[in-house]
């Protein structure tokens, strides 16, 4: 059975270990996803922003593996929640629902593979002007923590960044 949830910021969609029940389709809002390095220090992997946007920790449909993100919800917004069995019957039962369910995993990997070739082969100043064009509106709604951790740096680091730019 579907609903509509109203999620505030700090609330979590699913921890890191935790089965993902329902699928959310972002409506309004902002949420991050997350894992821990070896340290156990906060790595953000994903940001959701954009209306009609899956909000689900990648691949997790499917097998029933417990979550390798933490989702976060950094702006309060509305959700459309969908069961993830329903999904898995839909898509099992109709060629349609499995071709939408498809190109949304396709849509998926092109988004983390954009973002590892950036982080890979981009500078910091290059990074950070990806993220503008890519995210836009973002920088002023999410903690320079976030994003730096998302474009691999420091705050402080995004900060002097950010800094010499607008005294350019």
């Amino acid at each position: 059975m579907t609903r509509t949830r109203y999620m505030r910021k700090g609330e979590l969609v699913v921890r890191i270990g935790e089965i993902q029940n329902e699928l959310y389709f972002m409506e309004t809002g902002i949420a991050r996803g997350y894992f821990l390095d070896i340290d156990g220090k906060e790595v953000t992997d994903c940001l959701y922003f954009q209306c009609g946007t899956s909000v689900v920790s990648f691949g997790q449909l499917e097998c029933n593996d417990p979550s390798p993100l933490t989702i976060e919800i950094l702006e309060d917004g509305n959700f459309f929640c969908v069961p993830t069995t329903d999904i898995v019957r839909l898509k099992n039962q109709y060629p349609e629902a499995m071709e939408l369910y498809n190109r949304m995993l396709v849509a998926a990997l092109d988004v983390q593979w954009k973002l590892k070739r950036v982080l890979s082969s981009c500078t910091a100043v290059q990074r950070y002007q990806w993220f503008l064009e890519e995210y836009p509106g973002l920088i002023n709604r999410v903690s320079n923590r976030h994003v730096a951790s998302f474009l691999g740096m420091t705050p402080v680091t995004l900060s002097r960044l950010r800094r010499s730019l607008r005294e350019e």
